[in-house]
């Protein structure tokens, strides 16, 4: 895997929880569900992602 794109995963992970931990110390509902949705998808995402680029890479 080229190290721009782990970097790019790992960047898409950090952001994820960093969002998910805002959610959890948010003061309103609204901003916190907002939060946690966009953190869980985000996980799932780059997860997803990183696991698109393993299998799509061509062995020459």
């Amino acid at each position: 895997m080229r190290l721009n794109v782990l970097l790019f995963i790992v960047f898409g992970m950090v952001l994820s929880i960093t969002a998910l931990v805002f959610g959890i110390i948010a003061p309103t509902a609204i901003a916190s569900t907002l939060a946690q949705i966009i953190g869980f998808s985000g996980l799932v995402f780059t997860f997803l992602y990183g696991l698109l680029m393993n299998r799509s890479t061509a062995k020459v």
